[in-house]
């Protein structure tokens, strides 16, 4: 499998298969493909997988890519403006995603429901349900706006709004934070709580948060409508 990540403000995987090789992507997802690739619905983790994903808000089924002769090309893409993050996963290693940030991955790479503790359950907001993949193989996400990442050491701790997070290595321990002060909790639009990461390992967030953007761009909409009346 090759891959590239085209574009610049709202880039798009492009990615070339030998026959006999498979990727599995979200639904929706899809750009293009050459007529060598066969598309086929996926289910992960059987029937109660796919009613667990559908139960915490995120595609049932995923769509299966395989090449059948030659070399076939599949280009997918999110429907927001971002970047596409590539994650290199070992034999047995996992990454940790928002649920809605995951775009494509190879056949090898496990996927499943990562539920986040009761602190997160009962305080967190949005991404309270996450997905977690497992190697051998690529993985890609999709990173809304520009992606920011951190590389925690163990000496500091990173704190984050809830709807920044974009994934996350295992090895990173997270607890719910409050703000500083309740005038920042009031006034500084960053909601009640923060997600405090600790320990060692990799954070990737969003510079622009899905749930920020679909708000402007709704409360604009409505501006206009109400502009036009």
């Amino acid at each position: 499998m090759k891959y590239e990540i085209i574009g610049s403000n709202m880039q798009y995987l492009k990615i070339t298969l030998a026959e006999g090789e498979r990727i599995y992507s979200d639904s929706g997802k899809l750009i293009s493909k050459t007529d060598s690739i066969k598309m086929t619905p996926r289910m992960v983790g059987g029937v109660i997988g796919t009613l667990e994903r559908k139960a915490v808000g995120v595609s049932g089924l995923l769509t299966e890519f395989a090449c059948t002769k030659n070399n076939g090309i599949v280009s997918i893409s999110d429907v927001f403006p971002g970047k596409v993050f590539q994650v290199k996963l070992g034999d047995g290693e996992e990454f940790i995603t928002e649920k809605d940030s995951f775009l494509a991955a190879d056949d090898s790479v496990k996927l499943t429901i990562h539920a986040m503790n009761l602190g997160m359950m009962m305080f967190g907001g949005e991404g309270i349900i996450f997905q977690k993949f497992v190697g051998p193989g690529n993985l890609f996400i999709h990173v809304v706006g520009d992606i920011i990442e951190h590389d925690i050491d163990g000496a500091n701790s990173v704190q984050v709004e809830p709807r920044h997070i974009a994934g996350f290595s295992p090895s990173l321990q997270y607890n719910i934070k409050l703000v500083d002060n309740i005038k920042t909790a009031m006034f500084g639009g960053v909601g009640i709580f923060l997600v405090n990461f600790s320990g060692t390992g990799r954070l990737v967030t969003h510079s622009v948060s899905r749930y920020k953007l679909i708000t402007e761009i709704m409360s604009l909409g409505m501006k206009q409508q109400k502009s036009k009346q």
